[in-house]
């Protein structure tokens, strides 16, 4: 509630719109170069889609053998911090660099 003259106006209320969607960029590089850049229009990235783009890193890394040198840096998201995507992490051997406070 508020309290106004009598003779003030009434406040404007703004009308929303619906956002229109965000496009995503994953990208994974080294020291060297890129090694891969994942673009995802206009949907949420779940846990399924993140295994998906840690596997396509995982083929992408093993034939030129940087594969020691991967380090994804996860946060607290849930597609970071799921089951099944610790397990694809594991099954894939990569090693997660902890995200710093």
């Amino acid at each position: 509630m508020e309290y106004r003259h009598k003779e003030s106006p009434q406040p404007k209320k703004f009308k929303t719109r619906a956002s229109a969607g965000k496009d995503r960029l994953t990208v994974f590089c080294n020291s060297e170069r890129v090694v891969l850049a994942d673009f995802l229009e206009k949907k949420t990235i779940n846990n399924q889609r993140y295994i998906e783009t840690l596997t396509a890193l995982k083929r992408r890394i093993e034939p030129t053998g940087i594969r020691n040198e991967t380090l994804p840096q996860h946060d607290n998201a849930r597609t970071h911090t799921s089951a099944a995507t610790r397990d694809a992490i594991q099954r894939l051997d990569f090693s997660v660099l902890p995200h710093p406070p």
